[in-house]
């Protein structure tokens, strides 16, 4: 019995170090960017990106485990460089960001990522209330300090989706044939993270 006690405090503490290890991280937005692009009349490309995000995870640097990552990006704050074409993308045509107001990326396992190496991240991503399972391939820099000692962490992101998928289906036929806007939409998060004090 006295073994067994043993046995479960020292697993506790294992586990309260393995726990306390982990730093959680913010997503500094002053260096990070999201952006995305989507073919036009299907001859040439529109890029575009959201000005207003928030997100945060943990990361251990000993182990490179990634977890409880959460992003939260605005609808409103959609910007393609073209105002007319920004009101289009926030009404009820595409994301109906008065009913919708965020888009939200959740990872749904922990991950291991490795510095310099592209590491799949498994994950929930929610637009217009539909939650389907998106895959990022993600790019890990690498931990530096900054010159007032922060931590801080850099990677790069990619996916691919099918906007359609998130009911995102408004288009306009091309007397040419095809269609006005193309049904992919990729997506790329630069960014850099600096450790939550």
């Amino acid at each position: 019995m006295l073994k067994h006690k043993s046995i479960f405090i020292v697993g506790l503490i294992v586990f309260g170090i393995t726990t306390v290890s982990a730093d959680s991280f913010k997503l500094d937005n002053s260096h990070s960017a999201v952006g995305f692009k989507i073919k036009h009349l299907g001859i040439s490309t529109v890029t575009g990106n959201f000005k207003e995000y928030e997100a945060q995870f943990n990361f251990d640097e000993k182990t490179n485990k990634l977890n409880d990552a959460n992003v939260v990006i605005k609808v409103a704050s959609i910007n393609t460089n073209d105002e007319k074409r920004d009101s289009h993308l926030q009404g009820t045509d595409f994301f109906d960001a008065e009913k919708f107001e965020s888009i939200i990326f959740k990872v749904t396992k922990p991950v291991t990522i490795k510095k310099g190496s592209t590491s799949k991240i498994p994950g929930e991503l929610t637009i217009k209330g539909i939650t389907k399972p998106v895959v990022l391939n993600v790019k890990y820099s690498g931990v530096a300090k900054d010159p007032w000692g922060n931590s801080k962490l850099g990677f790069e992101a990619e996916t691919k989706i099918k906007r359609a998928d998130f009911g995102l289906t408004w288009n306009k036929a091309l007397e040419t044939g095809g269609v006005l806007v193309g049904e992919e939409v990729d997506i790329k998060i630069e960014g850099e993270a600096g450790a939550v004090k």
